[in-house]
């Protein structure tokens, strides 16, 4: 499936804001309770630019908090059918400082900076007839914006979900789901939750396991899986499938929290330099064996827009001019890219002389 509002969309330039490498000041139109900890904030350009962006990838939304950039990734969760205004649905993290600061601070009016869309993590770029969607908790944000996008395009394309829960009180979307599957014969929604206290739920009551696999999805081994959740759900869910035979190439993942992107040693008693100059910003300047483009960047006052610093989500994705480097990323970047010149400076350390477009 691809929208109409993808990356091979018509949309005059002048009227999106997408591919801004800069990021990009949007307004806060909307805040929506889902639950009592997620909530979704709409924001929209202030000039009507459009937003092109597949069903399931992320943008990195950074602001300001106790006089310290912040920067983090979240999915969109509004649909690429709609591109006049962008939808971030974000639980409160007891330890998160972005999703706190924003559940307790951010208001209709305010401003924040977005940047993207990046990620791989859509149906845009596993086209199949037949999907699962395996959604844990707040991890249903991509697959309501995979479900509306198909549901507005009135696509014929075979899709069950399977949403799990901690408890009916955290459930999100549940009216968008259950609209989505009356109102879309080629669309299957099982929402489970794992503890029904008041028994007042009256769907599947347990966690994701062979048996709810098997009993509502009977075909699975002949879909295109996309998961997202929890590290725990994820795992858990890939094992049940890899057991129940579905391919590992079927099955795709997203996730903002890996272990870090491969280590790459770095000697203390090392004496090897490298010099790193930024071509657009006329600064230059040397930096030991092991550290990053990003290192380099910071040393001089270049601020290159980061989030997950791990090689994962690509927000700081930018060009190399000249020079060999070494690349240990976590999926943030194609090999096409890299072939055509792209680094990720978070995880881009020089081998001698290079030259950034920074």
């Amino acid at each position: 499936m691809k929208g109409p509002f993808g990356p091979g969309a018509v949309l005059a330039e002048h009227d999106r804001w997408d591919e801004d490498p800069a990021g990009r000041l949007l307004t806060c139109t909307r805040i929506v309770r889902r639950t009592d900890q997620i909530a979704t904030f709409e924001f929209a350009s202030d000039d009507r630019r459009a937003f092109a962006h597949e069903p399931g990838q992320y943008v990195t939304i950074s602001v300001d908090i106790d006089g310290q950039r912040v920067s983090r990734c979240y999915t969109v969760s509004s649909p690429s059918t709609r591109p006049y205004s962008v939808q971030l649905t974000i639980k409160r993290e007891p330890d998160g400082v972005m999703s706190r600061w924003l559940h307790d601070n951010l208001k209709v009016g305010d401003r924040a900076e977005l940047s993207g869309p990046a990620g791989e993590f859509s149906t845009a770029f596993h086209p199949a007839e037949r999907l699962l969607l395996l959604a844990g908790g707040v991890g249903i944000t991509p697959m309501i914006s995979i479900l509306e996008s198909i549901h507005d395009l009135a696509e014929s394309v075979d899709v069950v979900l399977v949403h799990n829960s901690r408890a009916p009180e955290f459930v999100a979307f549940a009216e968008e789901l259950a609209r989505i599957n009356q109102d879309n014969p080629h669309v299957r929604v099982v929402q489970a939750v794992s503890h029904n206290p008041g028994g007042s739920w009256l769907g599947p009551v347990g966690r994701l396991d062979v048996g709810m696999l098997t009993e509502h999805v009977p075909d699975l081994r002949e879909r295109e899986v996309f998961i997202c959740g929890p590290d725990s759900y994820m795992v858990a869910a890939e094992t049940l499938l890899l057991g129940l035979g579905v391919p590992i190439d079927r099955i795709h993942q997203e996730s903002f929290v890996l272990a870090g992107a491969e280590d790459v040693a770095v000697d203390p008693t090392a004496e090897g330099t490298h010099t790193v100059t930024f071509a657009r910003s006329g600064k230059t300047t040397t930096i030991p064996d092991g550290l990053t483009v990003l290192d380099a960047a910071k040393d001089v006052g270049i601020r290159i827009i980061t989030s997950c610093q791990n090689g994962i989500c690509g927000t700081c994705k930018t060009g190399k001019i000249s020079g060999d480097v070494d690349i240990a990323h976590n999926g943030g970047i194609r090999q096409r890219e890299i072939d055509n010149g792209k680094i990720l400076a978070c995880c881009t350390r020089p081998r001698g002389h290079v030259v950034i477009d920074a």
